[in-house]
């Protein structure tokens, strides 16, 4: 019996190492959205720390108003940082979306053909089966009872 040959597995195998660069791809993006909104959450911190320090009469308060405006003007960059972030993450996704559909109905053209295979190679086996037995029959003739 011949054995399970898809004419397409080499596409299947690229593929599926298109899908997982994607993956890596998509990791990467969501990565450096996390990072950027971390950055985002620590200027906030800072901010409201200037935010507290501004209010007082305190000899600081004027530099922590100066550096409160800083930290306004570097989130505003951590923000535009963001959308191009997230921006990227969407296409990320997009392109993962898009290699997964591929490789997945590769993947399932593969299993129905291997299973098309598979009852075509029973179906041999069993023709194969009956034919023996048939010859078996006309070898040993008609069976006579023998008293």
């Amino acid at each position: 019996m011949p054995r399970f040959r898809f004419r397409l597995q080499g596409l299947l195998r690229l593929r599926t190492q298109l899908e997982q660069v994607a993956r890596r791809s998509l990791a990467t993006a969501m990565g450096a959205v996390a990072g950027v909104e971390q950055r985002i959450a620590v200027a906030d911190a800072g901010l409201r720390e200037c935010e507290q320090l501004g209010c007082t009469n305190e000899p600081q308060a004027p530099l922590a108003r100066a550096l409160g405006q800083g930290l306004q003007r570097h989130r505003s960059q951590l923000q535009h940082q963001l959308r191009a972030a997230e921006a990227q993450l969407d296409r990320a996704r997009g392109d993962w979306l898009e290699r997964r559909r591929e490789q997945r109905a590769l993947a399932s053209l593969r299993e129905r053909r291997h299973g098309e295979w598979r009852r075509d190679d029973e179906r041999r086996d069993q023709r194969d089966i009956e034919e023996t037995s048939r010859h078996r029959v006309a070898l040993d003739g008609p069976q006579e009872e023998r008293t």
